[in-house]
């Protein structure tokens, strides 16, 4: 916030020397889930903005707009059930809002137009917005499916885990992950104003949910195999299961920043990554005294919905559930949680096109 708030005294300076309205800052949390998160992390990024704007003495808060984006099927009444108890403070502090439901794999904003983005732990998740039934053949990608290459189906549920198969690992980086970022980037490039900044935190790799440190498959896969091998669940529920999202290395953001000045008009050619690096992390969940209980309840609510897009009746669904739990006191230490990693993004955007 503090890059934003000296362009904010400088161009509010200027407006009152010639008379003008103050122009009304705009900021938009990308992935805002049910607001919760998303409007801590505001509360606090509009007081350090109000303070640095103000350290000459005023009291008026910055006039600001803030957009909350968030995917078409999720749950509108939800995020703005959240707002709604926070009307007394959007008031005090001189700050419009909206919601905007619409994926940010899309243009979202007229060009040059937004101050600031945000997004917190989602564009890890790749864009499914018009493939719908059809994801499922992502499993599938760079197999042979003529040469019945298809027997890894059943030895994993996401691409980062230690048993996807090399080649449909690299398929997704190049087809998916790599290029679904890149297109991110260029729309967002677009619609900041010069000298806007973003700021991007999303699940990074590795990650223990992902890859246990015994070097076997992640707890899902796990246990819907021991599921199978039982005979409580058929075979094709974990064929289809399927879990949408790329866990990314700071290597990979350049790589889909460099993917992007590919693209037509000025791609990524107009931001600049000022910094990127991966933060270790460890997921204990909640407020749960019980450690590996409370990192159960996260996943779970992370990816039960991928499970129940593959149709398993409601038996399956609840002993795939109960096998997970017991796959992670399995495998994690109920003193530590489940290490992983974060990767941390900043970009900017350029006053002028970068030469190519």
């Amino acid at each position: 916030m503090s890059r934003l708030a000296e362009r904010c005294k400088f161009e509010n300076q200027n407006s009152l020397i010639d008379g003008s309205p103050i122009r009304r800052k705009r900021i938009v949390d990308l992935g805002s889930a049910d607001g919760s998160s998303s409007m801590e992390t505001l509360q606090f990024a509009i007081h350090a903005l109000n303070s640095s704007c103000n350290s000459s003495g005023s009291s008026s808060p910055i006039p600001v707009h803030i957009t909350f984006e968030e995917h078409p099927h999720s749950d509108k009444a939800k995020l703005q059930d959240t707002l709604d108890m926070h009307n007394d403070w959007f008031q005090a502090n001189d700050v419009q809002q909206e919601i905007k439901m619409q994926s940010f794999y899309k243009p979202l904003f007229p060009p040059e137009s937004i101050d600031f983005f945000m997004s917190y732990i989602c564009l890890h998740w790749l864009d499914t917005t018009d493939v719908n039934e059809n994801i499922v053949e992502w499993k599938s990608l760079g197999s042979n499916i003529d040469n019945d290459d298809t027997s890894h189906l059943l030895e994993w549920t996401q691409i980062n885990e230690i048993s996807a198969p090399l080649h449909v690992r690299k398929e997704w980086k190049r087809k998916l992950a790599h290029e679904h970022l890149a297109k991110f980037l260029v729309n967002r490039s677009a619609e900041m104003r010069p000298g806007a900044e973003m700021l991007i935190v999303m699940v990074g790799h590795p990650h223990e949910y992902m890859i246990p440190s015994d070097g076997l498959p992640g707890p899902l896969t796990r246990a819907m195999q021991r599921c199978i091998r039982r005979g409580e669940l058929r075979e094709e529920v974990l064929r289809n299961t399927i879990i949408p999202y790329f866990l990314r290395t700071p290597e990979d953001v350049q790589s889909a920043l460099k993917l992007g000045d590919k693209f037509e008009g000025s791609g990524t050619r107009l931001i600049q990554l000022i910094d990127c690096k991966s933060i270790s992390t460890v997921t204990k969940g909640g407020e749960d005294h019980n450690i590996i209980q409370g990192a159960f309840d996260l996943f779970w609510g992370i990816h039960s919905h991928s499970v129940e897009s593959a149709k398993p009746t409601e038996q399956e669904l609840f002993s795939i559930r109960a096998e997970t739990r017991r796959v992670f006191e399995d495998i994690y230490d109920a003193e530590v949680g489940v290490p992983g990693s974060f990767v941390v993004c900043l970009f900017r955007r350029r006053t002028r096109e970068r030469s190519s």
